[in-house]
């Protein structure tokens, strides 16, 4: 018996692959984040055009029913950490993109095209990625903790 859990470990052990660290890949930039802040500040001077209507028309949504004809609804993201944060979302079908800035410990809202997409943003240290299906009002409450 002990023989076989010495083999089934030894299988374990080898049988995982380990990703070297010079993978470029999984490599961080350091001057991604010095980017990514420029990014942020430029997303948040063009978020303030137009943003009472925006309010507006997302209030709208999130108080009425959902309309199946409707093309679009709302999306609320609460940032519940203590950085600045752009949540990217990318329409699976269209390639429809949106960068959404969120202002640290704030929200932020925003009326978006319904469909299917992929979620993801980093979160001071940490990555957020999901795929959600997004066709009636959404309030997504991110984190680092």
């Amino acid at each position: 018996m002990k023989n076989l859990i010495l083999l089934f470990s030894l299988l374990v052990l080898t049988a995982c692959e380990i990703i070297p660290s010079n993978n470029p890949i999984y490599r961080t930039n350091p001057s991604s984040s010095a980017n990514e802040k420029r990014e942020y500040d430029l997303l948040m001077e063009k978020d303030k055009v137009n943003k009472l209507n925006v309010n507006a028309e997302v209030v709208t949504y999130l108080l009425n029913d959902t309309e199946t004809e409707d093309k679009s609804t709302a999306i609320v993201i609460d940032n519940n950490s203590s950085c600045d944060l752009i949540l990217r979302l990318v329409e699976i079908r269209t390639n429809q993109i949106y960068n959404l800035p969120v202002p640290k410990n704030s929200k932020n809202q925003f009326v978006i095209k319904k469909g299917n997409y992929t979620l993801k943003s980093n979160i001071c240290a940490a990555k957020y990625y999901s795929q959600k299906y997004i066709s009636e009002p959404l309030i997504l409450a991110l984190s680092n903790r």
